[in-house]
Order: C-alpha cells, then structure tokens, then sequence
C-alpha cells in the first residue's frame, strides 16, 4: 500500500497524481521550466519588428530634415517628424531589452541591417507625407500584429503577446487616429487638388502653425 507521505508532499500533488489532474482539467502540464525559454520561432519574429521600428525611425527622420530646410521651413512638420522617430527608435529600443530580458541576442548580427534606400519625393508636401506616415503606421501594426501571431502558435508565450498587444498596438492605433485626424484636416483646409497653388500653400502653413 502507498504510503500517506508518498502520495502527497506538504499538499502539493506528487508525479503519481499529475496525470490523473491533467486528465481531469484537460491542461497539459508543465514538467520542467527553463527560463530564457521564448521560442526560437518567436525570437525571430522578434529580431525583425525591431528592424521595422529602427527602419520607420530613419523614414520619420528624413522627413523631419525635409521640412527643416530653409526653402521648406515648416516647422510643425519638422517637430512632428522629429517626435515621430524619436518614438519608433524608442519602440525598438524597448523590444532590444525585452530580448536581453529573456535571455535572447536583441538582433541577429548576419541579417541585421537598417534600411537607408528611402528617399523623399522631390514634389512632397505636409499632405503627402501624412499620407506616407500613415501608411508606415499600418506597415509597423500589420508586423506587430504577425509578431504576435507567431508567439501565440504552439510555443504560446502569454508574457510577450500581453506585452505587444497592451501596449504597442495600443499605441499604434492612437497613433494612426492622430495621423488620420490630421490628413482628414489638411485635405479640408487645402481644398481639392485643382485648387489654386497659392491657396494650398497658404493652408498647408495655417495647418502647420495651429495644427502640428
């Protein structure tokens, strides 16, 4: 006959009752725990929306120093932009140390490299570059959104997917509400695209010293 002790240690349930507990609550039970274990899958997914944030940070910085020249002289934009890619560089900072956290490198040094081929169009005025910003907004949520996909396969990591959902697509969103409200308030002030020249440009720097 087994013995008390043998069936129960200080309450907890032995090797010889798990079986019988999974079974009845249908939950696979962890047998041993190893704590830099995020999935390789998953850390790969990781390295590349780092790169997306560091890439999104150098496109938000060639815009700033777009609207910084003396010719352009916006400086809404200029602030805008600038702010813009202080936070994706920030972004990609935070996803490096959450790497180092669990134990992961923060990027892979063989297939590691920014992006510097964006160019800003010749013609590029504060409506298009709205535009283009939304756009990388919804590049940067789409890849967030891949990421967590990835960790929530069969390697199910609960602590990065509630880290990524609460709270960088929880920014994203606030942040392409922001980018929306402010093209749907530009096209408004500059008119139609036939509108005269110089009406347009007397709007886009109205918007640029109230709106930005």
């Amino acid at each position: 006959m087994t013995s008390l002790n043998n069936q129960y240690t200080f309450g907890k349930p032995t090797r010889l009752q798990e079986p019988a507990m999974a079974q009845q609550t249908g939950v696979e039970l962890e047998r041993e725990y190893v704590w830099d274990d995020l999935h390789r899958s998953c850390v790969d997914a990781l390295h590349g929306q780092i790169k997306k944030e560091f890439d999104a940070s150098i496109v938000y910085l060639k815009y700033a120093a777009y609207f910084a020249q003396e010719k352009i002289n916006l400086p809404g934009f200029e602030k805008f932009f600038f702010h813009a890619a202080g936070e994706e560089r920030e972004h990609g900072i935070k996803l490096i140390e959450y790497a180092l956290m669990r134990g992961k490198e923060p990027v892979n040094k063989n297939t590691f490299q920014l992006d510097y081929s964006y160019k800003v169009p010749a013609a590029t005025n504060g409506l298009s570059a709205l535009e283009d910003a939304l756009k990388k907004e919804q590049e940067v949520t789409l890849s967030i959104r891949n990421l967590i996909k990835v960790c929530e396969g069969d390697k199910n990591d609960y602590h990065l997917v509630d880290y990524l959902t609460g709270e960088y697509l929880d920014e994203q969103h606030k942040g392409q509400r922001e980018l929306a409200e402010k093209i749907a308030t530009l096209r408004k002030m500059t008119g139609s695209d036939d509108a005269p020249k110089e009406g347009r440009k007397l709007a886009e720097f109205l918007f640029d010293k109230n709106h930005m």
